[in-house]
């Protein structure tokens, strides 16, 4: 099951948005192989897409796709949809990572413009997410709106070939929110003092129901108290960081997780990394894009170039430029 699952606000907050227009085109190993088997990330810049196998450390241009690219994401089977932009006409496309000649996929007009996906004030495109092993595409548009905290969002069912407002039809409510959940149950915030403001993030390796709340505290391991949350953009701030719960490694040993330090047009701060034993802790960038690789590692983009941190908190950069990324 894949854990990378982005909370709607967080979508709309934390970076989590696709290419800018304006930024340069990706251009480091031209001349790789056509073939993305074992592509696990994508990088969208200037409306292309460049695979990339952290496996092999290749970056492969996706030179199949003619159009513009606005957004993409992975889902489980192998296969990545994403969006493009025909004559400002948005269109669900998708391609099978493991054929040897990966070619587009026509498979809905979504029935929106391109400008249904962008607002000026927020300078950021909507997204897509896969909801885990369901087949739901969903695109939020609206974005005036969204940038006032409040989402519209639009789902497609690849099966059905059906656009709807809301969950479509034949999924079922109850399970999707039990999904969605599922990877959040074992990470709390909990305050340092009764009554006081500063807390932190914690994680606990059993479901909280099996404890008492005087053993609770026990089992509990701290994430974020060996990050300084007030340095840098927030240096000299007295907010106290809000902790959101983002990914969870597949191999389910370490966790990304947001620190909300400012909210106007929803939340943004760091995307933060940490391994469930608390030994590692980092605060990696603000309002950063990002996803898991394997091997526990993340990627995520900042304004230097993408970057990945590994279990052992080593960061290492993999391209310059800032862009935005997503990973399987």
């Amino acid at each position: 099951m894949k854990k990378a699952f982005f909370l709607l606000m967080m979508v709309a907050t934390l970076g989590m948005m696709s290419c800018d227009p304006n930024t340069k085109p990706v251009n480091e190993n031209p001349s790789a192989a056509a073939s993305l088997k074992g592509c696990d990330m994508a990088v969208f810049e200037d409306g292309k897409v460049t695979f990339y196998n952290s496996s092999t450390n290749a970056f492969v241009p996706f030179t199949a796709e003619k159009d513009y690219v606005v957004s993409g994401v992975f889902d489980d089977e192998d296969a990545f949809y994403y969006t493009v932009s025909v004559a400002d006409e948005l269109y669900l496309r998708k391609i099978d990572l493991t054929a040897e000649a990966p070619a587009p996929v026509e498979l809905v007009d979504w029935g929106l413009k391109l400008n249904d996906c962008y607002d000026e004030s927020c300078e950021k495109y909507a997204s897509m997410v896969f909801y885990f092993e369901v087949p739901i595409v969903g695109i939020e548009y609206n974005m005036g709106e969204m940038c006032k905290g409040f989402i519209d969002e639009k789902y497609y069912m690849p099966d059905e070939k059906t656009l709807s407002e809301g969950w479509p039809e034949g999924v079922d409510d109850a399970f999707i929110a039990y999904e969605s959940f599922i990877d959040n149950v074992h990470f709390i915030t909990m305050p340092i003092e009764e009554g006081g403001e500063k807390s932190q993030y914690y994680y606990c390796p059993e479901d909280f129901g099996m404890y008492s709340e005087e053993e609770l505290p026990e089992h509990l391991v701290c994430i974020s108290d060996k990050i300084n949350f007030h340095e840098g953009k927030y240096e000299g701030w007295d907010a106290e960081p809000q902790f959101t719960f983002l990914a969870l490694s597949p191999e389910g040993d370490c966790a990304a997780y947001a620190a909300i330090m400012e909210w106007g047009r929803g939340g943004r701060g760091p995307v933060c990394f940490a391994t469930l034993d608390g030994k590692i802790q980092k605060i990696l960038a603000y309002d950063a894009c990002y996803g898991f690789l394997g091997n526990n590692k993340l990627a995520f983009a900042d304004e230097e170039g993408i970057k990945t941190v590994a279990p052992d908190g080593t960061i290492a950069k993999l391209t310059s430029g800032s862009r935005f990324v997503t990973a399987h």
